[in-house]
Order: C-alpha cells, then sequence, then structure tokens
C-alpha cells in the first residue's frame, strides 16, 4: 500500500464516522419525536407503530456497534500515522501530512495556514509522501 492510500484511509473512516454519527442521530430524533395531541386520553400505540419503533431501536443498536468498530480501527490508525508522520526529519512535511490528513484541510488551508505558495505545498506534499512511504516500508519490513 502506497503512503497516499494508506493515509486517505484515515480521511475516509473519518468522514464513514462522521456519516453514520449523523445517522444515528437522525434515528434517534425519529424515535423520540413527540407530537402534541389535543385529546384528553392519550392514544395508545398499534402493533405496527411498536413494530415499527422496535425496529428503528434495533437498528440504532446494530448502527452504534459497527460504529465502535470503524471507530476502533480509526484511532488504532491514526495512532500509528502519527507515530509515523511524527518521525519525518523535516518538520515541513509533518506538518503538511498533519494539516491534509489529520485535520482534513485543504490545499489552499495549507498554503495559507504555512505561508507558501499552493504549488510549493503540493512541493513538499510530494516530498513528504516519499518519506513516509520509505518508513511504511521499512515498517512493513519488520
Amino acid at each position: 500500500m502506497s503512503a497516499k492510500q494508506y493515509l486517505r484511509r484515515i480521511r475516509y473512516l473519518d468522514k464513514t464516522i462522521s456519516s453514520k454519527l449523523e445517522m444515528i442521530e437522525t434515528l434517534h430524533a425519529q424515535v423520540t419525536k413527540t407530537t402534541s395531541v389535543l385529546s384528553e386520553t392519550p392514544k395508545p400505540q398499534s402493533p405496527e407503530e411498536q413494530d415499527k419503533l422496535a425496529a428503528t431501536i434495533a437498528k440504532i443498536v446494530d448502527l452504534k456497534r459497527y460504529l465502535r468498530q470503524e471507530l476502533d480501527e480509526f484511532i488504532t490508525l491514526k495512532a500509528e500515522a502519527i507515530r509515523l508522520i511524527n518521525s519525518l526529519e523535516d518538520s515541513r512535511h509533518r506538518l503538511v501530512l498533519t494539516y491534509r490528513y489529520m485535520n482534513g484541510y485543504t490545499w489552499e488551508e495549507i498554503a495559507v495556514a504555512m505561508h507558501y505558495t499552493y504549488q510549493w505545498v503540493h512541493r513538499l506534499h510530494g516530498q513528504a509522501l516519499k518519506q513516509f512511504d520509505k518508513l511504511l516500508q521499512q515498517q512493513e519490513k519488520s
């Protein structure tokens, strides 16, 4: 696996986890949604409504279980990537990879943060990936 593929996995997992969290929030809101009814006696839920509610709760539980697994993978992968990035010699390389893959910055945001041109950021990124790739290959061999 190349350095870019390895680091992109972190961004992909981060976005996947965020998406699932939104899904869980939406389902949770649907389950807890209350509507006002203007009657003296509350209307009992029909068996179909109870089944729907139970199915939605089961989906939420399943999503949370799957999310925990993805979070574990994400935390492990990110910690390892941070360790490898921090072992790069050039601080500019560490910074550009951290901004891009750990913080999710755009190229323009990286250029502004580092006070470099857009082109120079891309050049630094290429250099950083080469160095990261060497570290990754060394790790795979050992």
